[in-house]
């Protein structure tokens, strides 16, 4: 069994982990569709809305001022 290239693999999740939470390059998320992109259209008063009985606030889940 061969190893991968440890800087090729760096580099693939350090490419994956920029789009879950910075923004989309097309490996596996929707144009808009990153974290960060994504609370960045949620208002404050938005987030701090109760989604359910027991679940805490957006606000609450990611700490947002």
């Amino acid at each position: 069994m061969s190893q991968i290239d440890p800087n090729h693999f760096t580099a693939a999740l350090k490419a994956l982990l920029h789009e879950t939470f910075y923004k989309v390059d097309g490996h596996f998320l929707d144009r808009g569709d990153s974290l960060f992109e994504t609370l960045a259209q949620v208002s404050a008063a938005e987030a701090s809305l109760p989604v359910g009985g027991r679940c805490a606030t957006l606000a609450a889940q990611v700490k947002h001022t």
